[in-house]
């Protein structure tokens, strides 16, 4: 079966135990769980199709804002989207781990929505004169791009020259 994510979880239950023997509900289960993959992938074909943000389910959208006050962590808003065509929910504030500050030359992380643990990851990327992004890893979704600076204090919302900064980098459907 390809059902991923927390969008659906089996029942399992032992042989002859009740309210339903088993072999009667293991084939209940996975009636079921076509079921929620066909209407996961026509609410994504409503949505146009593909991975992204659905704009307007919530505030602000799985957006990627600083802490407050700023600090070496970064909070993801809750919103909903669809990742390799099934559904995502992030129902609470998520934060971040925190981000090392470069040593010598600036670094881009990124962050990124998962599909299977229904959570937000922060995936480091390189140190470099002229750093790029982490590709995204499939089945997840890139929501920030953090351009961080060595000697830096906090992450902020926009560039001051000085400390790190987000880069917004949702697709939205």
């Amino acid at each position: 079966m390809a059902f991923k994510g927390k969008g659906y979880i089996g029942t399992q239950w032992a042989y002859q135990e009740r309210p339903v023997p088993s072999d009667k509900l293991n084939g209940w289960n996975e009636r079921i769980a076509e079921a929620f993959e066909l209407v996961h992938f026509l609410l994504n074909q409503a949505w146009g199709g593909g991975s992204g943000v659905i704009r307007n389910a919530s505030e602000d959208d799985l957006a990627v804002v600083a802490a407050d006050p700023p600090g070496a962590t970064v909070i993801v808003r809750p919103g909903w989207a669809f990742i390799g065509g099934y559904a995502f929910r992030l129902d609470t504030p998520v934060a971040t781990p925190a981000a090392d500050t470069p040593t010598s030359q600036p670094r881009i992380d990124l962050v990124a929505a998962r599909l299977a643990e229904w959570d937000v990851e922060r995936i480091p990327g390189t140190e470099d004169a002229d750093p790029a992004a982490p590709i995204t890893p499939e089945d997840r979704i890139a929501l920030a791009h953090l351009y961080l600076r060595p000697g830096m204090s906090a992450i902020q919302q926009d560039d001051n020259g000085t400390d790190g900064y987000i880069i917004d980098a949702r697709t939205f459907l």
